[in-house]
């Protein structure tokens, strides 16, 4: 074996390895004494070697393995710790080839599999692509050292991470049905097996659970969903209420997109089934889907009206957020934020939700005239009269909202009147507004009557 020159003999007689590696690496950053470095750095490797130090050892001494915060963005960026520890595991691996290892086994032994497994879920725009690239090192890692799923679920601690109804960390479960994917491909024999040990395993919803991640796979898509559609035919046949069905099957977890799955259709047809063989069901679907979904469906519905085959069904959503508003009294003011009209500003009259407010209004008014609400409260519930003035200029000048937009501007004015609002305050209030002068003077107008 190469031997260290006297550089590196005479330097420790002074200094311990630590503390000249980091000498040594300073020195790299100077032109001056960068050649003079490196050939210390090299002899240093070549010393470290002859202890047999392990590149796992190495990494702790280095202080690399202390936690994974920016380890990535250190093996991006061409770290000197890290480009030194590379360059010593590739001699480490050349000089005893049968402890052969890699970054990835090192960093899995320092930081366990499922302390690797969230490090790379963690990473960012500048460490994507090397963060995908060790994501499927690490199932190949697995799979060519012959670990089962099983062994993955325990290497994850997944065991732990597991309750009765769900998986508590999603990083881990995600990575595990990875893996699954890849050992079906290896073993394509083996995937009934693995389906019914896993079924007979968990219960219902983190089984569900479980089929809905595997079947993003192409390799598990078929046989995961033959397998939930027959589920949900011992659902039916055990007379489950389809309340209860739709969080086993992990519909509230579909989140906008619940409209367009597939599952949400089975669903569906399951409730239509379940209506028919318990005429006394009563219950609306609405009641199940709305928990999962954002205050007014706002964006489940949008997104419902893109697509040509979920069109009637998001009309179906729309009336329904309806009739719950109105049989829970929800005034007019308080739909208009969860329509999130407020973010429209200025164009918030050009709108398709605006029409759904005001359909809402007017029913409102019909089943309460005792709480009678009028458009221009509602709008001056949400906005000030800056705003108010310059939205309603916007309008005027679009022919599709100009006559809606006058009687709005005389609605505001008689608002100002019936508030007793003095011309100097109103002036106050407008400074700087475009078209306000207008409207001031039309107020000034009725005033004086």
């Amino acid at each position: 074996p190469e031997e260290p020159t006297w550089m590196y003999s005479t330097l420790t007689k002074y200094f311990n390895d630590d503390i000249l590696f980091q000498m040594t690496n300073v020195a790299k950053d100077s032109e001056k004494t960068n050649v003079i470095a490196t050939k210390v750095e090299d002899d240093w490797i070549i010393a470290v070697l002859e202890k047999h130090k392990t590149p796992y050892q190495l990494l702790q001494n280095l202080g690399l393995g202390k936690n994974t915060d920016e380890l990535l963005i250190k093996v991006v960026r061409d770290d000197a710790l890290i480009i030194t520890w590379v360059k010593y595991m590739e001699a480490f691996n050349k000089r005893y080839p049968e402890e052969k290892t890699t970054m990835m086994e090192t960093f899995t032994k320092a930081f366990g599999d499922d302390g690797v497994t969230k490090m790379l879920y963690k990473s960012d725009s500048l460490t994507k692509d090397l963060a995908t690239q060790m994501k499927s090192t690490q199932l190949k890692m697995w799979l060519d050292s012959g670990k089962t799923t099983d062994d993955v679920f325990k290497l994850l601690r997944l065991d732990n991470a597991v309750i009765v109804y769900r998986f508590r960390d999603e990083i881990l479960f995600e990575t595990w049905v990875s893996y699954i994917d890849a050992f079906i491909k290896a073993n394509p024999d083996k995937m009934d097996a693995i389906f019914s040990s896993l079924e007979s395993r968990f219960m219902d919803k983190p089984f569900n659970r479980i089929l809905n991640e595997a079947k993003r796979f192409p390799s598990m898509e078929i046989t995961a969903s033959k397998i939930q559609t027959d589920k949900i035919a011992t659902y039916l046949a055990d007379n489950k209420a389809p309340r209860d069905v739709f969080p086993i099957l992990g519909l509230n977890r579909e989140g906008s997109d619940i409209l367009n799955s597939p599952l949400f259709r089975a669903w569906m047809k399951y409730f239509e089934t379940f209506k028919m063989r318990n005429p006394n069901y009563q219950e609306s679907w609405f009641n199940a889907i709305r928990p999962g979904l954002e205050d007014g469906g706002v964006r489940t519905i949008k997104k419902a009206m893109q697509n040509p085959s979920t069109v009637e069904i998001g009309k179906q959503l729309e009336r329904e957020w309806l009739h719950f508003w109105l049989d829970n009294k929800i005034f007019p003011n308080e739909v208009f934020r969860s329509l999130d009209l407020i973010k429209a500003g200025e164009l918030v009259l050009t709108g398709l939700k605006f029409k759904r407010w005001t359909a809402y209004l007017d029913a409102f008014n019909k089943r309460y005239p005792d709480k009678h609400a009028t458009m221009i409260d509602g709008l001056s519930d949400n906005f000030n009269y800056r705003h108010l003035v310059r939205m309603f200029k916007t309008a005027k000048n679009d022919p599709n909202t100009k006559q809606l937009a006058t009687k709005l501007q005389d609605a505001l004015i008689d608002k100002w009147v019936a508030e007793d609002l003095k011309p100097d305050e109103l002036k106050r209030i407008l400074s700087g507004v475009d078209s306000a002068e207008e409207m001031i003077k039309r107020y000034v107008k009725k005033l004086a009557g």
